[in-house]
């Protein structure tokens, strides 16, 4: 039998031991300490209720900061309200528009405070009060803890008074006469001025495009539930027909059901309508800042607004020169240029002219010391003039390193600028292919209208006739109620792309009395005769 080493062995015997003192002290009933983090977590918090929270800042106790400054729109102007005269208005009353020329305003002080910088700066200060001292000098102090030793005579110590009241003012002057960083931050100021001109610019365009696109928007709305009113009404009608066949015995109850289910899907459509010219109005409302949208109706009708006559060139060249956004890219450029220039500024000497007058009076016992003199007066006056040259020699290559992030921040910009210019190009152009697409699509669509309109008609007739079946007038049904939201939804794409066309290059939208003449109305008939109620 093999015999163990004797350190193994010792090893053993310890583990044993250890394992047996353990378990003797959990029989015990002694709890061992477990580790830190095994340690039992604090009890967590209750939230406190949702009224609590809900009421945290709750009401604001000061005035508001947009009162009622606007003054109210004129009722019998929002009812007969025309597309030029709400875009003025959008324009001059929402607050999105005051707000870009408040910051327009903020970037101009900011370039009167760059300016300021060629004027010294005066610094005056100004302060008095009492002031009193008590010295004491001879005590014979202990080399060990340097307080008096407690001797009984202090024949040898001296004590200095003084009491007074004592005024102090200063007038200092710093003029930069030379600055590096004046000029460039005076031309960044001013790329900044521009920058916000330019948004404030856009920021009208957007308004006034905003605001006839919910224009547009709330003339197809009416449109479409004016239209729906009325295929509603033809709806009721040849459901009202279809009970008197089936009374009479020359129908079933399958042309009461098909001519059910087409009224309950107009009336849908219609309530679909209802609910948009409500949404309309309220984006109208918003944009115009006034509060009362249910006054708000169109006073136009629902008609093409012309057409696009320029050439597709002539499109491209007006919205590159017409563009803010363009601008703003190449002003970026400029902005970080300037910006780098501020840092290298760092690296070059700053000369200044300082100036200090500094003038104390002293009123009171201001001698410490014989002879005293207790109703003493002082003035003192010092004054400087000293040029002060400063100049950074080394930061690590700090603002060499800022300067190069601006100089690719202006590279950035400038490819920025690159592909704003593409974005414009394709913007007008596909803009332009809408426009005069689109003027084909609503002559197409007015067509549709009229010629289903004509077909449910003639398939009325002649069902009353008895020629025909139940299916062809459910599809005359449909059909006219697919060319009438069809036409009226391609008629808003076309105003619309007409109006973004204009916003895109500046130029105006032409009159084209020929598409007015060849559309026409073909909304307006679409009610049938009400003696086809009598009909059998």
């Amino acid at each position: 039998m093999k015999r163990r080493p004797i350190r193994q062995a010792h090893r053993l015997n310890l583990c044993r031991t250890l394992s047996a003192a353990v378990a003797n002290a959990i029989s015990a009933g002694l709890v061992l300490p477990g580790p830190a983090l095994t340690q039992s977590l604090p009890a967590s918090v209750s939230p406190p209720e949702v009224k609590a929270v809900e009421g945290l800042g709750a009401g604001w106790p000061g005035p508001m900061p947009t009162g009622d400054r606007l003054p109210p729109l004129p009722p019998e102007l929002l009812g007969a309200l025309t597309m030029e005269q709400a875009a003025a208005w959008a324009v001059d009353r929402n607050p999105v528009v005051r707000s870009a020329y408040q910051s327009l305003v903020a970037t101009q002080n900011s370039l009167g405070a760059a300016y300021a910088s060629w004027w010294p700066t005066l610094n005056l200060s100004l302060n008095g009060g009492p002031y009193a001292s008590k010295t004491f000098y001879n005590y014979p102090f202990s080399a060990s803890a340097g307080f008096p030793t407690g001797t009984s005579s202090l024949a040898n110590a001296r004590v200095f008074e003084a009491s007074y009241f004592q005024a102090i003012g200063q007038i200092d002057t710093t003029w930069n006469l030379i600055d590096p960083t004046r000029s460039a931050t005076i031309w960044q100021s001013k790329y900044l001025v521009r920058q916000a001109a330019d948004t404030y610019v856009i920021t009208r365009r957007d308004q006034r495009l905003k605001t006839q696109a919910a224009y547009i928007d709330l003339q197809r709305a009416l449109a479409a539930v004016k239209t729906g009113r009325e295929i509603v009404e033809n709806d009721e009608l040849l459901y009202r027909l279809a009970q008197t066949r089936v009374q009479m015995g020359v129908a079933s109850r399958l042309e009461v059901f098909k001519q059910q289910t087409v009224l309950l899907a107009d009336r849908q459509a219609l309530l679909a309508a209802e609910q948009q010219v409500e949404t309309a109005r309220a984006n109208l409302a918003q944009l115009l800042a006034t509060p009362s949208p249910d006054a708000l109706t169109p006073a136009t009708p629902f008609a093409p607004l012309g057409a696009w006559g320029h050439s597709l060139d002539d499109s491209i060249t007006a919205s590159i020169a017409y563009r803010k956004v363009l601008e703003q890219q190449l002003l970026a450029v400029k902005t970080n240029e300037a910006q780098a220039q501020i840092y290298l500024a760092t690296y070059r000497p700053t000369l200044q002219l300082i100036t200090s007058l500094y003038w104390t009076k002293g009123v009171g016992y201001l001698n410490q010391g014989p002879p005293f003199v207790p109703n003493a007066r002082s003035d003192e006056w010092n004054g400087s003039a000293l040029l002060q040259l400063t100049f950074t020699g080394f930061d690590g290559g700090q603002a060499r390193m800022n300067a190069a992030a601006a100089r690719r921040q202006a590279a950035a910009a400038a490819e920025t600028y690159s592909a704003t210019l593409l974005q414009v190009r394709s913007e007008v152009q596909s803009l332009v292919a809408q426009a005069r697409s689109g003027r084909s699509i609503v002559l197409a669509g007015a067509e549709r209208v009229k010629a289903a309109n004509g077909a449910l008609r003639l398939q009325t007739l002649r069902f009353n006739a008895g020629y025909g079946t139940i299916t062809d007038v459910v599809q005359a049904q449909q059909e006219i109620s697919q060319a009438v939201s069809s036409y009226i939804q391609n008629l808003a794409t076309y105003n619309d792309t007409l109006v973004q066309l204009s916003r895109s290059s500046g130029l105006p939208v032409q009159p084209d009395p020929a598409l007015l003449q060849a559309v026409g109305d073909p909304l307006q008939t679409l009610r049938l005769p009400t003696r086809m109620a009598q009909m059998r």
